[in-house]
């Protein structure tokens, strides 16, 4: 996931829950929070339950075991965040 704040909260938790109300062909896992700032990262990414940090998106889209890049980034970077991951 490559932001953070309120939404990535929120999408932290749903990730957690999601086969509780979908029926899904794969179990989803928190591999990666993505921030800009490691000192800001680490935290966030223990509380809510993400296996790694990256600060570099460019760097997290590019991982070879990486099938989902969610974005809870402000909604301006959402595109740019989306096609370099596209």
């Amino acid at each position: 996931m490559v932001g953070y704040a309120f939404m990535g909260r929120v999408h932290s938790q749903a990730w957690r829950t999601v086969g509780a109300f979908f029926d899904l062909p794969v179990e989803p896992t928190l591999a990666v929070l993505c921030l800009r700032s490691r000192d800001a990262v680490t935290a966030p990414a223990e509380r809510l339950g993400w296996a790694a940090v990256e600060t570099d998106r460019n760097a997290l889209i590019h991982l070879d075991d990486l099938h989902i890049v969610d974005t809870c980034t402000p909604g301006d970077s959402h595109a740019m965040i989306a096609t370099a991951a596209l």
